[in-house]
């Protein structure tokens, strides 16, 4: 794990994933693409200071506006994980998925996509946060790299 994301390595982390993506249209998602919903349903606001959004299908993150990636970790737990103490730029909701298999993607794709595989279809409970500190983009330019924390776990409304 990279050092400059907040420790994670709580009991109750199951699994993690890391991917680094191009911030396209000034977001990225974690999305159900083989299910039956679409990200459309996640539809933004016009608000520029949203952090996420999540539903039926998955979430939907933003970016700053200024940088063209995002090093994003997820976190899969057993149970909701403590509190980091991370408030701004931060989000919480549920997303659902009905087969639990989901994509960490970039807008319209790219390379570094990845899935991340949940134990089961069903409803999650997320946590994500945009980190304050930037990183070096991958791209060679002079623009910067975002770092993302998403927590995940299973919501006990709906077990």
């Amino acid at each position: 794990m990279d050092v400059r994301h907040p420790t994670v390595l709580h009991p109750t982390v199951r699994r993690t994933w890391r991917a680094r993506l191009p911030v396209e249209f000034s977001h990225f998602v974690l999305f159900d693409f083989t299910g039956h919903f679409s990200p459309a349903s996640l539809d933004p606001t016009t608000d520029s200071r949203w952090t996420g959004r999540s539903g039926d299908g998955g979430a939907l993150f933003h970016a700053d506006d200024h940088n063209l990636e995002a090093d994003v970790l997820v976190a899969l737990h057993d149970t909701e994980p403590p509190p980091d103490g991370i408030e701004e730029h931060s989000y919480s909701g549920t997303l659902r998925t009905d087969t639990g298999s989901l994509v960490l993607a970039a807008s319209t794709a790219s390379p570094g996509d990845i899935t991340v595989e949940l134990p089961a279809p069903g409803s999650y409970r997320l946590r994500a946060h945009r980190l304050p500190d930037l990183i070096d983009t991958s791209l060679g330019d002079e623009a910067r790299c975002e770092q993302w924390i998403v927590h995940l776990w299973p919501d006990p409304t709906t077990t």
